[in-house]
């Protein structure tokens, strides 16, 4: 970048409107910190070529590029999130490994080993990410590593872990270390004889054996080296001793040191073998390597989304007129300990964003958020926000800090205005400019006349603009200019420390005064200063307070209607929750109890049934005629007895199936009456959903499929529809429950939900349609504006399903497609 202040992604542009064919970014990362980041990504990083892909990281102007990687980031993601895991071999360069083997070079024992880690590692990953459909995109790069099981297994079965070649890496070599091994062995025991046999000559210098030149010698004193036959391989720094080996080991010595040259020729040979094996897979291993560094930094960038609590941002290449630049609670990504997050919404009514505000309260730090969330957006990674919209930037632009240069003459006003100057002829409709202290360093009018101009300049062309100044001049500019828009940063006005929450809508206070006083410079001076100040700056300064006091005082009222919106809803829900318990308890026990005397009415029938069938045997088997008359007596009087038991069991089973015994009646919600079959509906207490074999019976039972099993339930017992919203289903009961209906005067049939997030919106939109539907309200208009669609998509999604709304269209009038009217039933 040199001394110009500004980055821009790719070439400079032949026109004002994007070069879609922009040959990559160039840019430093310094002015906006990137570089950091990708410092921050690098310490994630487990192999080599990962890490220095992580730290050459850039943004790109390719849609699709951009929403590959920011899918592949979200991914890793996901697989860490449900604790998965990947492994990567050992952390070593492998590059000049495996250019060494392609040129026919030999390997060391170590280095195959580390190259059969890697094999391994990937054998893995391609194993593991190959399970999960649900990453479609990291399988796929799992996929394209190739099969090279064959190698692994050859380098296993001949290199130990400490890079050693293993005896049965081949059987010539397994016959020579056997054959070494034995020569090893008598060549020690003729050393021994020779070394006790000497002990007792006292001509030993020390009684031990060592080896000199590969060969097994005895330390012999030199004055008595003529009682020892043999070869001398070595002499002392001293001289008093010789080493010398015994002439009776000399041909074993021999043979056991031919034995060790041929194991070294065979180690060779294996090792070369291996090598031309790892040369002749070379390609397929460069791919292996390319493949792991890519998984390497996706689950990197995973890692440090999770690291700094970040989502995924929605990157788009919109129409001009459809722009949008959207931030919500972002973090900057560097700062530690409690971050204050600041919100941006900028689209195509409202490109140029001025924030005022005293020193060190945060104007900088806000300029440099929305940069550097845009560069990482467009690198792939994953924000420090609650949610993030961001168009294609063709190029970022930032001119932050004091450039001044005494060896090139600059000085801190002709530093801005070089860099300002170089941003102007650089600058197209699809950039993002960033400018710190726009009119600083010169007389307060003329810097704030140029620096009205320059903003004007920007916006003429298009581009979004974030700027900072000290000047209220520029304030009261842009609070006059369509198009443009005013933020502030404040000071607690207790304590005068810095806040650093950024409020839209609304120019800062300087406060320059008041610091002065509080670091105690003498009061006469402040006095002084005040009553330099002009009536119109005065009356704006206390305007400024008042709305800033006004604007904390509704903050705060705000927060607490909120918390007690949510804790409303919240009690709410539990209550409805213990009410549905106690109806389903009490419906089940009176089911329970009334089952119960069913099981022992059918019981005491069937022994009367059986009793009748033992005396109908009986009277079969009677042989005379006295016998006869007896039994009949007996016979009249068990009848008489079973027919009092039986008039009993009947007047019971009337008495169950009266009104008194019959199910609680619970008021049923339409979806359950017009259950079909094929549905799929939840069950109080089952997780999952079952699907519908029989519509609703006359006895109000329902016959559904529990996994292979059949069985009949009571409709009391679901709880919804599977593609209902579970607070729809249960506010179906709640709903008829309630007698203060609210009225037509006060119904609202209109929201705006503009600014709140997903899962807020979706909580209005219910609360609206519910109100709605009670006060007879034919009709809901939902204004949600355009943006992304975003929102919009949502709201549709969710109007789809409501059990209320019979159709969702676009408004009519200037809202058009940014408005949808749900038609209720």
């Amino acid at each position: 970048m040199g001394m110009h202040n500004f980055q821009r992604f790719g070439p400079k542009p032949t026109t004002r409107r994007r070069n879609d064919n922009l040959g990559g970014f160039n840019l430093g990362g310094r002015l906006l910190e990137f570089d950091k980041v990708r410092e921050q990504l690098v310490s994630h990083a487990h192999t080599v070529v990962g890490a220095e892909r992580a730290r050459a990281m850039e943004p790109t102007c390719d849609l699709l590029e951009i929403a590959t990687r920011q899918q592949e980031t979200s991914e890793a993601r996901q697989y860490l999130d449900d604790g998965g895991g990947l492994e990567f071999g050992p952390d070593q360069d492998f590059r000049e490994i495996l250019q060494r083997a392609l040129l026919g070079g030999l390997l060391r024992g170590d280095e195959l080993f580390a190259v059969r880690e890697l094999l391994r590692a990937a054998r893995f990953n391609r194993t593991e990410l190959g399970r999960h459909e649900e990453i479609p995109l990291l399988s796929s790069v799992a996929e394209n590593i190739p099969e090279l099981g064959d190698l692994e297994r050859a380098i296993s079965g001949s290199i130990s872990s400490n890079g050693e070649v293993l005896d049965n890496a081949s059987p010539v070599l397994h016959n020579l270390r056997q054959d070494a091994r034995n020569a090893q062995n008598r060549l020690n025991d003729i050393m021994d004889r020779n070394l006790r046999r000497l002990q007792r000559s006292d001509v030993l210098q020390e009684a031990i054996i060592t080896q000199r030149n590969g060969r097994m010698v005895l330390l012999i004193k030199a004055e008595m080296r003529y009682r020892v036959p043999g070869i001398v391989h070595d002499v002392s720094d001293s001289g008093a001793t010789v080493f010398v080996e015994p002439m009776p080991a000399i041909d074993m010595g021999n043979r056991w040191r031919e034995a060790r040259l041929a194991e070294d020729r065979e180690v060779e040979r294996v090792l070369r073998q291996l090598s031309g094996m790892v040369g002749l897979s070379g390609e397929d291993l460069m791919l292996t390597l390319d493949q792991m560094a890519r998984l390497d930094l996706d689950i990197a960038k995973a890692r440090y989304s999770k690291q700094i609590n970040a989502v995924a941002p929605w990157v788009s290449e919109q129409a001009v007129q459809d722009r949008s630049l959207r931030l919500v609670r972002a973090r900057h990504p560097l700062l530690t300990g409690t971050v204050v997050p600041v919100s941006i919404d900028l689209d195509r009514d409202q490109e140029v964003l001025l924030i005022t505000g005293p020193n060190a309260g945060g104007k900088t730090v806000t300029l440099k958020t929305v940069g550097l969330l845009a560069m990482m957006a467009q690198a792939g990674m994953h924000v420090p926000a609650d949610e993030a919209h961001f168009p294609i930037f063709d190029g970022i632009y930032a001119d932050i800090g004091d450039q001044q240069s005494i060896s090139e003459s600059l000085s801190t006003f002709t530093s801005h205005i070089t860099n300002v100057k170089g941003i102007m002829s650089r600058a197209t409709v699809d950039s993002l400019v960033l400018v710190d202290e726009l009119g600083t360093s010169t007389d307060p009018e003329e810097g704030s006349a140029l620096a009205s101009a320059v903003l004007r300049y920007f916006q003429n062309i298009g581009s979004f603009v974030v700027g900072t100044t000290h000047h209220r001049g520029v304030a009261r500019f842009v609070q006059d200019q369509p198009g443009m828009v005013n933020a502030s940063v404040d000071l607690d006005p207790t304590s005068l420390n810095p806040t650093y929450h950024v409020t839209l809508g609304l120019p800062g206070r300087s406060y320059a005064l008041t610091i002065a006083a509080r670091l105690g410079v003498p009061q006469e001076v402040i006095d002084d200063a005040r009553t330099s100040i002009s009536p119109v700056e005065q009356a704006t300064e206390g305007l400024l307070q008042e709305l800033q006091q006004e604007r904390r005082v509704v903050e705060e009222l705000r927060q607490e209607a909120e918390l007690a919106r949510t804790e409303s809803v919240r009690m709410q829900r539990e209550l409805d929750a213990q009410l549905a318990d106690v109806e389903l308890a009490k419906a089940n026990l009176v089911e329970e109890s009334r089952q119960e005397l069913q099981d022992r009415i059918s019981g005491i029938l069937d022994r009367l049934a059986k009793a009748e069938r033992s005396l109908e045997a009986a009277e079969l088997k009677q042989d005379s005629e006295a016998q006869a008359r007896s039994a009949a007596r007996s016979e009249i009087g068990s009848r008489q007895q079973m027919q009092a038991h039986r008039d009993e069991v009947r007047e019971v089973q009337r008495a169950l199936d009266s009104a008194s015994w019959s199910p609680i009646e619970v008021e049923r919600t339409p979806w359950q009456q017009t259950l079909k079959e094929g549905d799929r509906v939840y069950i109080r207490g089952i997780a999952q959903p079952v699907e519908v074999i029989s519509p609703p019976d006359s006895q109000e039972r329902i016959e559904v499929l529990l996994g292979t099993m059949r069985a009949k339930i009571p409709l009391y017992q679901l709880e919804r529809k599977a593609d209902v919203d579970p607070t729809a289903a249960s506010q179906g009961v709640y709903l008829n429950s309630l007698s203060n209906r609210p009225s037509r005067r006060g119904l609202n049939t209109e929201v705006d939900l503009r600014g709140l997030r997903v899962d807020e919106a979706l909580s209005r939109v219910d609360e609206v349609l519910n109100d709605a539907s009670l006060g007879g309200a034919s009709s809901v208009r939902l204004i949600h504006g355009k943006g992304t669609w975003a929102l919009r998509t949502a709201i549709r999604e969710y109007l789809n399903g409501h059990p209320l709304v019979l159709a969702a269209e676009d408004g009519e009038g200037a809202g058009g497609d940014g408005i949808t009217v749900a038609e209720l039933e």
